[in-house]
């Protein structure tokens, strides 16, 4: 993160299973029915907004009032920029959202959560904070974290 813009930068395995239809920047819903990174960012109210990456480059995002209640009225962030590359068995995506259109900044109050699912050979599901005994759900409460802020050198 920088003072203007919310970097999400992931690597993860798969990258394979996803709709040759989709092109780079294009906004698409539905993105987790297939390879898929994401990001949720969570205020200490409750509210959170989750991002969605293809390895096509497509990506959705929605702001959610409360545990998987869509906020009728959410604003879709603003893309500034998009790369995926493919790799063999795995791909990496770069995207940076203008930090002045979340409706959810991170904060040093902020929780977050960073998943992925990929679906080939097998369904496999990754949470960076997976809760115990529950089937994977990413909106879960207890999969989101709270985050240290660190300031960068120079």
């Amino acid at each position: 993160m920088d003072p203007r813009t919310l970097w999400f930068v992931c690597s993860l395995p798969g990258g394979h299973v996803y709709s040759r239809e989709e092109y780079q920047g294009e906004y698409v819903e539905g993105l987790w029915n297939r390879d898929v990174a994401e990001l949720f960012i969570k205020n200490p109210e409750g509210r959170y907004q989750e991002f969605n990456v293809a390895p096509s480059g497509a990506w959705w995002s929605m702001t959610l009032s409360e545990y998987r209640k869509r906020d009728p009225g959410a604003k879709r962030p603003h893309l500034s920029h998009i790369s995926c590359s493919l790799k063999e068995g795995s791909w990496e995506v770069v995207a940076a959202f203008e930090r002045r259109s979340l409706e959810v900044d991170i904060a040093p109050n902020s929780r977050i959560h960073v998943s992925g699912m990929w679906y080939r050979p097998e369904p496999t599901f990754l949470s960076s904070h997976p809760p115990r005994g529950v089937e994977p759900d990413y909106h879960h409460a207890e999969c989101f974290e709270p985050i240290t802020m660190v300031a960068s050198p120079g």
